[in-house]
């Protein structure tokens, strides 16, 4: 797996005693997710904090994007296809498979994984580990979205970030203009910046309380077992078969 970066650890004093209600609820799942996939906690709940506000019921006015970390349709069901099978998720419909992203600890685990493969990419391309603000833009604006900020933050940093990604922009408007002027990619930079030092991130929960995975594996807490449906292979050729049907394919 690509190096990510370490977490940065609590403050001084922080503890989860100190969390508003909403990360309370959700921090365990983050910290199972963080403890299967070996990506960061820090940077799991501050991706959660700037995405949700810690809701995992959240819904975007503007995309598809929802739950804790504001999935559009088709990264999900991309991203479930690809790791889901390996903890057990085997929803039945597409419907199902959407569902998942309300779950905090299916949309924990995937948000985890999703963070892994951005930072491969993002590695590949500028020939360094990403920092905890580049991997966010990646979560933002997809891995290929997020290298193009960075070539142009490096080489253009006072052009338009609103020119450089029309349809993020588009979506997105209070992130890409202020005050009714297009904000540079210096600037969306910077802001992000600001937003994930902002808040402070608790200790790990160290005992996480969660449902198993073959609970989550259909999108319910009182579902049945999950792995007595189907081998991991055929979980993901209907994960395949959902996202092309996402995709108009």
């Amino acid at each position: 797996m690509t190096a990510l970066p370490a977490p940065s650890g609590p403050p001084a004093g922080a503890s989860a005693g100190r969390l508003s209600a909403a990360a309370g609820r959700v921090a365990p799942a983050l910290a199972e997710a963080s403890r299967r996939t070996g990506v960061p906690f820090d940077a799991l709940f501050q991706t959660a904090r700037l995405e949700s506000g810690f809701d995992p019921d959240a819904r975007a006015r503007t995309s598809s994007a929802t739950g804790l970390f504001q999935f559009i349709d088709s990264t999900w069901l991309k991203t479930l296809a690809r790791h889901g099978p390996r903890h057990g998720l085997a929803p039945a419909t597409r419907a199902d498979a959407l569902g998942l992203r309300r779950d905090p600890f299916a949309a924990s685990l995937m948000a985890a994984h999703h963070m892994a493969d951005n930072a491969a990419v993002l590695a590949a391309r500028t020939g360094r580990a990403p920092g905890q603000v580049e991997l966010y833009l990646a979560h933002f604006l997809g891995a290929g979205g997020a290298a193009d900020f960075l070539d142009g933050l490096a080489s253009t940093p006072d052009r338009s970030a609103a020119e450089l990604m029309p349809a993020a922009a588009r979506a997105n408007r209070s992130i890409f203009f202020a005050g009714g002027r297009a904000q540079s990619l210096a600037e969306v930079y910077e802001r992000f910046a600001r937003k994930l030092g902002g808040g402070p991130t608790p200790e790990v929960p160290s005992q996480p309380t969660l449902p198993t995975v073959d609970a989550i594996g259909t999108g319910s807490a009182q579902a049945g077992s999950a792995g007595d449906a189907l081998p991991n292979a055929l979980h993901t050729a209907r994960l395949a078969y959902l996202l092309l049907a996402d995709l108009g394919a």
